[in-house]
């Protein structure tokens, strides 16, 4: 009954925050669709209460997502709150993993990065694509990361960036303020993210 009452009130308050705003909400999201690796992590995955809008011609959804690892007693749950924005360009899957988070992924090639981006952040490519993650993660955009102390992680692929912000949020306060975070990421990568081009190598994969 508390599940169900604490369900009930997660709707209310995504539906509210979407119909504020003009923007389409669904309760349930296909995993299966999802393509970046966040989404094939431990057990139980599962997509709620998600968000679909437009904002300056840019297409993005907000959702929650969750996932167990471990049983019994030694099972834990992480959350997070995703921004998705979705680009013109095309570009390989790259993963951005803040090192300080609860939950770190590690798959693919380690793109070496400046000494002081990278007591904070590994950058996570396929084999023979890091060149082309360089030219997403210049010097600029690694400082102004930096910079701004930036808390999450962010995963680029099939022509969208995911931005994971760890837990649950229950605050309009909060979600306003990482969504204005999230658009400040979306706004420093838009101009090269929409003319991004490259070339497959070979018969190299570029998904991780």
């Amino acid at each position: 009954y508390v599940a169900y009452i604490q369900n009930k009130v997660r709707k209310q308050f995504w539906k509210k925050f979407a119909d504020i705003n003009n923007w389409q909400y669904e309760i349930w999201g296909d995993i299966e669709q999802e393509s970046g690796i966040m989404f094939r992590q431990g057990n139980n995955r599962e997509i709620t209460h998600i968000i679909r809008g437009n904002i300056e011609n840019r297409q993005f959804r907000i959702f929650n997502y969750a996932f167990s690892i471990g049983y019994g007693k030694d099972k834990k749950i992480y959350y997070y709150t995703v921004f998705a924005f979705k680009f013109n360009g095309a570009f390989p899957h790259s993963y951005l993993n803040n090192k300080h988070n609860s939950y770190g992924v590690n798959i693919g090639e380690k793109v070496t990065i400046p000494h002081d981006f990278g007591k904070d952040f590994v950058l996570l490519t396929p084999r023979k694509y890091e060149i082309e993650a360089l030219e997403i993660f210049t010097p600029d955009i690694l400082e102004k990361l930096l910079d701004s102390k930036f808390p999450h992680d962010v995963e680029f692929v099939n022509s969208e960036v995911l931005i994971f912000a760890g837990g649950q949020i229950g605050n309009f306060e909060i979600l306003e303020k990482e969504f204005l975070r999230a658009l400040e990421i979306e706004d420093l990568l838009d101009k090269k993210l929409d003319k991004f081009k490259f070339t497959a190598i070979g018969d190299m994969p570029h998904k991780l």
